[in-house]
């Protein structure tokens, strides 16, 4: 079996010169919408790119991020070739043991997981069939009930930067005040969008420079929940001070959007991972988050941002008032903040992960060969 491998870490698999005869690992993206588990694996897969031949399957998949469609996977992925299959859903799992068990896929089963929660039967019978496992955090493999790899996501360092001039990018942006704080993410009650838009309710009366973006969708299901935080703001008068994107078509935006803030709020009330606080603080924002998915192991209270508990408005809003108070403080913090991003970079993710395709590829050529 090729190893597929590029020991000198200079060969970069262009999109157009996939040959999938040639391909070494299968990323699944099977989840029928786009989600976080998307947004890390567009982030990831370039640098994996950079040293083995992997291409994505499925729905949801950015441009330029290398793929091949199910009728290429099917005619030419059948061969006596191992690869891996590096699952992130249920439906990549059962897809996965389907091809492998009923189809003869010679597949090598691994997933990762970001679910800091019991998992459900079907999820922990899918994954005990699974050949390896990752988990995205300490907390998260604590729930599995086998043994993981820990490798946290990474943030590309290239792409979400501090700018040159904050005060600048906020002011080219047209909107009131002098500093912006913001949230992203889709507008819903589980992305904690309610706790952040009663809390800024609270604070904005007291930092008359600050003004909020909501960077994010609303999709069909939660519009009357986006019309009800527009009635709360408009009764209280503030409505000129909270700015709602929509949907950003150009995912270029979003850095921009990160460079424009002085701080960012991450209020979800249950995340897996939340790559939005890793992203701000690269950016050079500090944060305000809560205690959910990797952010209790990311931020430290006080230094880059601060902590506080999920689906409580009266301690978020207090962490705002705290981080807010001192222009030149939260400057100094966000440096923080990006000292401790530049330790999460999305190359130690994908060394990481290549690890793990190392010792499965030898253990399966070692079995295949009778060692």
């Amino acid at each position: 079996m090729g190893s597929g491998f590029d020991s000198s870490n200079q060969i970069i698999m262009e999109y157009n010169s996939i040959d999938p005869r040639e391909l070494c690992v299968i990323a699944p993206c099977l989840g029928k919408r786009f989600s976080g588990i998307n947004a890390s694996m567009i982030a990831v897969i370039p640098e994996q790119a950079r040293h083995i031949s992997i291409a994505t399957l499925g729905f949801h998949i950015a441009e330029g991020i290398p793929r091949i469609s199910f009728s290429q996977f099917w005619r030419y992925c059948r061969d006596s070739r191992y690869r891996i299959w590096h699952a992130r859903r249920n439906i990549d799992m059962l897809t996965g043991l389907v091809l492998r068990y009923v189809f003869r896929f010679r597949l090598i089963l691994l997933f990762t997981s970001v679910a800091q929660r019991r998992h459900s039967w079907i999820t922990r019978f899918y994954y005990r069939r699974m050949d390896g496992l990752i988990a995205a955090s300490s907390s998260a493999a604590s729930f599995l009930d086998r043994e993981a790899v820990v490798i946290p996501h990474g943030v590309n360092t290239d792409v979400f930067y501090p700018p040159e001039d904050r005060a600048a990018a906020w002011a080219g942006r047209g909107l009131k005040g002098k500093y912006g704080i913001g949230v992203f993410g889709r507008i819903r009650p589980q992305k904690g969008t309610g706790e952040f838009v009663n809390a800024m309710i609270r604070v904005l009366p007291e930092r008359p420079d600050w003004s909020v973006v909501l960077v994010g969708q609303t999709t069909k299901e939660y519009h009357s929940f986006e019309q009800q935080l527009h009635a709360k703001i408009q009764k209280a008068g503030l409505e000129h001070r909270f700015h709602f994107t929509g949907f950003l078509e150009d995912s270029n935006d979003i850095p921009e959007w990160y460079r424009s803030l002085s701080v960012v709020v991450c209020p979800s009330r249950v995340e897996g991972y939340g790559l939005p606080c890793l992203e701000a603080m690269a950016s050079g924002c500090p944060v305000v988050a809560t205690s959910t998915g990797y952010w209790p192991e990311l931020i430290t209270d006080g230094e880059d941002g601060y902590l506080v508990p999920c689906e409580d408005t009266e301690a978020l809003a207090g962490a705002i008032m705290k981080i807010t108070e001192d222009p030149e403080r939260t400057s100094r913090m966000g440096l923080k903040a990006r000292e401790k991003a530049e330790k999460h970079r999305i190359q130690d993710e994908a060394e990481g992960i290549l690890q793990v395709y190392k010792k499965l590829f030898a253990r399966f050529s070692s079995e295949r060969s009778g060692k």
